[in-house]
């Protein structure tokens, strides 16, 4: 390999590295940054001993009655999967809230931003391992939602989605940019899995049905299934 003249990709690498190794540099060396640090830990603290203290009384409130099993009580089971995302959406509020102040003060807030940029990432990935139960969500949300999170959390995101945009992929006589290609993946997988998860719903409940006669209800599963694809 030419070190004198690397790939294009090396040397944006390399580039990206030296910038951010400068602003870690400014970051450390400004009052201003020490200061946004210090919010960010006690908007985290605070985030902490507040969920601490709400979390039993909303899961106490959400718990559906025992034996219940309707609608309503479905939804707020579904709810209760979500409470671990408490802790990081508190923390990424109390540090937006963090985030006006210094700016008015300081007229900067890089630091404490990206702070709750980070926040986020946590939450996203709080929510791909231990609420997303779907193998099919599962997978996106481990090979699309946590690496868009992370890019955004290290304020990449703009100029990795610029750069797709710009690389064009040629299929036969057709074209299509990168971003676009990855977008229609995404968007035409999850349309076939609404349509999956809409037609196993609705064959359920149609099963449930008991005055309708076996070849009714065959029948009427089939139908449904043909309308939702």
């Amino acid at each position: 390999m030419d070190w004198e003249h690397p790939p294009a990709f090396i040397a944006q690498g390399v580039d990206l590295a030296l910038r951010g190794w400068d602003l870690a540099k400014g970051w450390l060396s400004s009052p201003a940054a020490w200061s946004q640090f210090a919010l960010i830990i006690a908007a985290y603290l605070l985030a902490f001993l507040l969920a601490r203290k709400f979390r039993p009384a909303l899961a106490r409130l959400l718990a559906p009655p025992p034996g219940q099993d309707n609608i309503i009580a479905r939804i707020r089971q579904t709810l209760l999967l979500f409470m671990p995302l408490i802790l990081p959406l508190l923390a990424y509020g109390l540090t937006g809230m963090g985030e006006s102040l210094t700016r008015s003060i300081f007229g900067s807030g890089a630091v404490i931003a990206f702070g709750k940029r980070v926040f986020l990432f946590l939450a996203v990935r709080i929510l791909v391992r231990d609420i997303l139960r779907d193998p099919f969500l599962k997978l996106i949300g481990r090979y699309v939602l946590i690496p868009v999170a992370a890019l955004y959390a290290l304020g990449l995101l703009e100029p990795v989605t610029a750069k797709l945009a710009t690389t064009i992929v040629p299929l036969g006589n057709m074209s299509f940019d990168l971003l676009w290609l990855i977008k229609a993946i995404v968007a035409g997988g999850i349309v076939f899995w609404l349509g999956r998860w809409s037609n196993d719903r609705t064959g359920q409940y149609i099963q449930t049905q008991a005055e309708m006669r076996p070849a009714t209800r065959q029948l009427a599963a089939k139908a449904a299934e043909i309308a939702i694809f």
